[in-house]
């Protein structure tokens, strides 16, 4: 009966641990996704301002003044972008707590039979 209150409290102690690093991880991506959101919303305004100077440009009559401008819009408008970073995904995580699972009801069967057949 101590086995099993130990191995209770060890599988415990590993949800509680794993339970952790899903919080850790989800503050993490929470953290990452409002970052993006802020770029997002700083290109959009950026996009917008070229919109309304194109827009603008467009409407002006003097065609020296239009491709001068033009340049510097298009040169002023580059935007740097970003990349979306992999990490270890929720569905990687359900994975590897199923494969754990697994494996300790695996082991447990062969401890049982292991007993049995004493």
């Amino acid at each position: 009966e101590r086995i099993f209150t130990e191995l209770i409290h060890s599988i415990e102690k590993h949800r509680s641990e794993v339970k952790q690093l899903i919080r850790d991880q989800e503050r993490a991506a929470v953290s990452r996704a409002e970052e993006q959101l802020e770029q997002l919303m700083k290109e959009i305004d950026d996009l917008r301002r070229r919109d309304a100077d194109l827009n603008q440009l467009s409407q002006t009559e003097d065609h020296i003044y239009f491709l001068q401008s033009l340049s510097s819009v298009s040169l002023s408008g580059s935007t740097d972008g970003f990349t979306i970073s992999s990490h270890l995904s929720f569905d990687d995580m359900v994975n590897s707590v199923s494969q754990l699972r697994d494996k300790l009801e695996q082991f447990c069967k062969e401890e049982r039979e292991q007993i049995s057949g004493r």
